[in-house]
């Protein structure tokens, strides 16, 4: 019996601390609304911490949100804690995630049973402004509060009264995103005109919200300045620097390894290609790319040469089908002397002529073609559709390879270019990954980034001092090949004009788009020979006609050399600003 006794006892010393539960007993808050946009807000809590010993409270209040496109950070200022009479009590400061955390006592000392903390602070940046309205959206007892509130009530004083027509205004209660009001609201008036708004709610358990929203009239609340709003975003969104860093970045990595050496910077006229480059070299020294206008301008230079023969036909009255071209491969020994030449004849005569042998004969028959020519001799253009694209890489980069190897570049424009053109995509994907983390606004930052980076891949293409002085030459040689007849007077020692000089440097002239500048000169001097073109449907060809045929050349040539084979196939609780949570420590 004395051991039954000693058992109920020693239960009661045990299970009484184990029932004791702490909570709040009620949780007012004031909000003041001030004209600059800012609040200032005293929370009465009054904690019960029952028969449990604990040292204090804590209090977090979230501060970091993502919003307006990127982050957005209220601004928390002036933290103080009191009780009822006005004695401070001692508190720390610390932040993370988002959340200043409050935390209140002495770790020294132990409290029990009912105690009230007044928390005042005042926050700024806590207004949304919209078109036609402004709003206040608090979120006056956050989700993450490790007890249950007994009663709560929230106040919004007015700087200045409003009319009740001027004041929208609702809250909530409940889980985050509930659209469940809260217990009630009502107007405090001064003069009919609204001074207050009070919000009251009942138990909230812990994990609820309790959301308030005011909405006032344009101008009640006076938006920041332009410079000032500016400041916020900037210290919010460290991100928005990346593309001036970037920028600054690269302006010093291209001074350093992208500038072009000083040249002579003034253009002098010339009258012929510098280092006897070809068409190809010279466009690309330009402009640092191999156009495919440069390729197309590199075969008529081919046949100008001797090297081939460029035959039109006119298939509408021979196949039935639209205009081609052919190329006749000429029995020239001598070699070519840049190597990138002899790739591209070779590489256009090594895929199959798919000619059938009467199509050919109808071909000699007219005399279109020599009877005596090869059929391993003859590619048709269209034969070269789908099939040239790999080749035409590969003379690509035997022109880079050239003007490399003759110290016009440092290094392969293409690969220098591509690289730096890469990491700029790179960028462009990462900004996109980071977007959840960084928001809209860091997005763009990163594609800023990215398209700063893309065009300096552009410039990053190093000359040498060679380089840039045979670029000055072609200038001087575009300067020649433009110029009007009135002007030509003006240059001395220039070569005699007649049709063998001016298709000499035609080829030229394409890559550096002044032909019919060009061909202008000649229009009354120049017939075409029929060694390296044959076109029997378009009669007698001045220089202007030539260029009209030449550029229809080019137009089909870049378009089937470069094709590839294609392949078959309102309001809510929790959605305001404030919040956070708290519990005992």
């Amino acid at each position: 019996m004395k051991k039954i006794i000693l058992s109920i006892i020693l239960s009661f010393f045990f299970v009484i601390p184990a029932l004791a539960a702490e909570q709040v007993d009620d949780f007012t808050v004031k909000i003041n609304l001030n004209k600059d946009g800012s609040a200032n807000i005293e929370e009465r809590i009054l904690y019960n911490f029952d028969n449990l010993e604990k040292h204090g409270i804590y209090r977090t209040i979230s501060y970091k949100y993502k919003a307006r496109g990127g982050n957005y950070n209220l601004r928390l200022s002036d933290i103080g804690v009191r009780d009822e009479k006005g004695v401070s009590y001692n508190f720390s400061l610390s932040q993370e995630n988002g959340k200043k955390k409050i935390q209140i006592g002495d770790a020294n000392k132990l409290v029990s049973g009912r105690k009230k903390y007044i928390i005042t602070y005042k926050v700024d940046r806590v207004i949304n402004y919209f078109e036609n309205y402004d709003e206040f959206y608090w979120n006056v007892i956050g989700g993450e509060w490790d007890v249950p509130i007994i009663q709560s009530k929230a106040t919004i004083f007015f700087e200045h009264a409003l009319s009740p027509s001027d004041i929208q205004d609702e809250c909530f209660s409940g889980r985050e995103g509930s659209k469940n009001s809260c217990n009630s609201s009502r107007y405090n008036y001064q003069d009919n005109l609204i001074k207050s708004i009070v919000f009251i709610d009942d138990k909230l358990s812990p994990g609820n919200f309790f959301t308030i929203v005011a909405g006032m009239p344009k101008g009640f609340i006076e938006k920041s300045g332009i410079i000032k709003n500016a400041s916020f975003v900037l210290a919010d969104n460290y991100i928005l620097f990346l593309p001036l860093i970037v920028l600054i970045f690269f302006f010093l990595l291209w001074f350093v390894k992208g500038k072009d050496p000083e040249g002579r910077e003034t253009i002098i006229a010339q009258f012929e290609s510098p280092d006897a480059l070809s068409p190809s070299e010279v466009g690309t020294l330009i402009d640092e790319q191999v156009h495919k206008a440069d390729i197309s301008a590199e075969i008529i230079n081919l046949a100008i040469k001797g090297y081939l023969k460029i035959i039109r036909i006119d298939n509408k009255k021979i196949f039935s089908k639209k205009d081609d071209y052919v190329l006749q491969k000429q029995n020239k020994q001598e070699k070519l002397k840049n190597k990138h030449e002899q790739w591209l004849l070779d590489l256009l005569f090594k895929h199959k002529n798919r000619m059938k042998s009467k199509d050919v004969k109808i071909l000699k028959d007219k005399s279109i073609i020599d009877d005596n020519v090869p059929l391993e001799n003859l590619i048709r253009l269209s034969d070269l559709k789908d099939k040239f694209y790999k080749d035409l890489e590969v003379v690509r980069g035997k022109v880079y390879k050239s003007l490399v190897d003759k110290k016009y570049f440092l290094k392969n424009p293409k690969k220098v270019r591509g690289m730096y053109l890469g990491f700029g995509i790179v960028v462009l994907f990462l900004g996109w990954s980071l977007g959840s983390f960084f928001g809209t606004i860091g997005i763009l930052s990163f594609w800023a980034s990215a398209l700063i980076i893309i065009v300096f891949s552009f410039l990053m293409p190093k000359k040498t001092k060679k380089g840039v002085l045979a670029r000055e030459h072609i200038l001087g040689l575009k300067k020649y090949l433009e110029v009007a007849e009135k002007d030509r007077i003006n240059f001395h020692n220039a070569p005699e004009k007649n049709p063998k000089h001016f298709e000499k440097l035609l080829p030229f002239a394409m890559v550096l788009g002044v032909e019919k500048k060009w061909a202008e000169q000649f229009k009354d001097i120049y017939t075409a020979s029929s060694d390296w073109y044959s076109d029997q449907g378009a009669g007698h060809l001045t220089s202007l006609n030539m260029i009209n045929t030449l550029s229809s050349f080019s137009v089909r040539t870049n378009s089937v050399l470069a094709s590839t084979p294609s392949s078959a196939s309102g309001g809510f609780s929790g959605g305001g600003f404030g919040g956070g949570g708290g519990g005992s420590w």
